[in-house]
C-alpha cells in the first residue's frame, strides 16, 4: 500500500527531478530555466502539501523514490529528509533562489519592473518556505539553510533588494522627489532587518552603515528635488538643513565602514565591497557643501517621509499539516493583493499625492527650460523657435505653481 496513487507518484518523481535540474543550473549560474520551470516547483509543493495525519513521512518518502539527501552548504553537511514539509521547504527554497537569479538578469538589461516583480516573488516564496519549515515535526536535523529563521531573514533581505531596485529605478527616471521617499523607506526596511535578530558582527555593522547611508541619500535627493523644481525663490534654509542632515548620515556610514576595515577580519571580497562603499560615500560627500551640526541640532531636522512599496507577508499558501497540528484552517494570504500588484504597472500601483505629481511635473518643465537655454547659448536653436517654446513652458510652469499654491491653501 502506498499513500499516493501510482500516477500521482510518477508525477511527483518527474517534478522532483525537474527541480534537481533547476538546482544544477543555479549552481552553475546557468540561465537555462524559465518561469514555466518554476511553476513546476509550485505544482510539486502543492501536490505534497496535504494533511498526512499520523502517517509515517519517512516511509512515504521512501515509496516515492526521490532523493532523500539535502546538502546544506552553510552547515557543511548532508541532511537526510525525514519530513515531507521539510522537502516542500527545500523545493520552495530552490524556487526563491531561482527568482533571485532572474531578478539579477532583469537588472543587467535594465528591465526594472520585471526585476522588482521577480525579487518580490523571491521574498514571497522565501516566506512560504519559512512557514513549511516551521511546520516540520519529524525532522531530527534541519541544518541552517532551511530553518524557518534563516528563510524568514532571506525573505526580508529580498524585500529590501526589491525596494532598492525600485528606488534606483525612480532615481534613474529623474523622479527625484519620489525616489527620496523610496530611499527613506529602504532605510527603514534595513533598520527592521537590523533588529530582527542578533547578527554576527560583520553583518551587523554592514546593515548599520547601509541604513544610515540610505537615509542620507533620501535627504540629499529631497534637497536636490527642492532645488530643481523651482526657478523662482526657494527655501534655501530648508535645502541647507536637508544637505546638513544628508552629510551627517553619510559621515555616520563612512565612519562605520572605516571601522570595519580597521577592526574586523574581512575576506578579500568583503574588504573590496567595503572599500567600494567608502569610495561611493566619499564621492557623495563631495557633492554637498555643508556645515557639520551636533546631534541635538540634527534631530530637529525632519527626515523625508518614507514610502515602502514592497508589501510584506506575501505567502500565497500555508502547510496543510497545520490543520493536524493546530486546528488552524489554512487559507490564501494576500493573493488578491499580490496578483493586483503583478498586473498593474508600478506607477499605477503607487499612489502619488496631487502635490507630489505637480512637483515631479514642475521638475520636468524646469529641466526642459534649462535645456532650451543651453541650446540657445550654443546657437543650436532658432531664436523664434526658442521664444515660442519658452513662452509655452513658462506658461506651464506658472500653471503648476498656481496649482501648488492652491493645494497649500486647502
Amino acid at each position: 500500500m502506498t499513500f499516493f496513487p501510482e500516477e500521482v507518484m510518477q508525477r511527483i518523481r518527474y517534478l522532483h527531478f525537474s527541480i534537481k535540474k533547476i538546482e544544477s543550473a543555479l549552481e552553475k549560474e546557468d540561465e537555462s530555466f524559465n518561469l514555466d520551470d518554476l511553476n513546476l516547483i509550485l505544482e510539486y509543493t502543492k501536490v505534497l502539501n496535504i494533511n498526512y495525519g499520523n502517517e509515517n513521512h519517512k516511509e512515504i518518502l521512501k515509496n516515492l523514490d526521490i532523493t532523500p539527501i539535502f546538502n546544506d552548504a552553510i552547515a557543511n553537511k548532508d541532511i537526510e529528509i525525514q519530513d515531507i514539509m521539510f522537502e516542500c521547504a527545500r523545493a520552495l527554497w530552490v524556487m526563491a533562489k531561482a527568482y533571485s537569479q532572474l531578478a539579477e538578469k532583469y537588472e543587467e538589461v535594465e528591465e526594472w519592473e520585471n526585476a522588482i516583480i521577480a525579487m518580490t516573488e523571491c521574498s514571497k516564496i522565501y516566506k512560504t518556505a519559512a512557514y513549511f519549515s516551521a511546520a516540520v515535526v519529524h525532522q531530527n536535523e534541519k541544518g541552517v539553510i532551511i530553518t524557518s529563521e534563516n528563510l524568514e531573514l532571506k525573505s526580508e533581505e529580498s524585500r529590501i533588494l526589491a525596494q532598492s531596485t525600485a528606488a534606483l529605478r525612480e532615481e534613474n527616471n529623474n523622479n527625484i522627489y519620489f525616489s527620496s521617499k523610496l530611499y527613506a523607506g529602504l532605510s527603514l526596511l534595513s533598520k527592521r532587518l537590523f533588529y530582527l535578530k542578533k547578527h554576527e558582527e560583520k553583518r551587523k555593522q554592514q546593515i548599520r552603515a547601509q541604513f544610515h547611508y540610505d537615509m542620507g541619500k533620501a535627504c540629499f535627493l529631497k534637497a536636490r528635488a527642492s532645488l530643481e523644481s523651482s526657478i523662482t525663490t526657494i527655501n534655501q534654509e530648508k535645502v541647507k538643513k536637508l544637505q546638513q542632515k544628508a552629510g551627517w548620515y553619510y559621515i555616520k556610514a563612512k565612519d562605520i565602514w572605516e571601522e570595519m576595515l580597521n577592526n574586523l577580519s574581512l575576506s578579500g571580497e568583503e574588504k573590496e565591497n567595503v572599500e567600494l562603499n567608502l569610495s561611493i560615500v566619499e564621492d557623495n560627500l563631495k557633492e554637498i557643501d555643508f556645515e557639520e551640526l551636533n546631534y541635538e541640532d540634527i534631530k530637529k531636522i525632519q527626515d523625508p517621509e518614507p514610502i515602502i512599496i514592497i508589501p510584506e507577508n506575501l505567502a500565497p499558501f500555508v502547510p496543510k499539516s497545520i490543520i493536524f497540528l493546530t486546528k488552524f484552517v489554512p487559507k490564501d494570504l494576500n493573493v488578491k493583493r499580490f496578483k493586483s500588484y503583478q498586473r498593474k504597472k508600478l506607477e499605477e500601483k503607487i499612489p502619488y499625492s496631487k502635490k507630489e505629481k505637480l512637483i515631479d511635473k514642475k521638475a520636468g518643465v524646469v529641466r526642459t527650460i534649462n535645456e532650451l537655454k543651453l541650446l540657445k547659448d550654443n546657437n543650436e536653436i532658432e531664436v523664434d523657435k526658442f521664444a515660442e517654446l519658452m513662452e509655452k513652458y513658462s506658461t506651464k510652469l506658472k500653471m503648476i505653481d498656481s496649482a501648488i499654491e492652491k493645494l497649500a491653501k486647502k
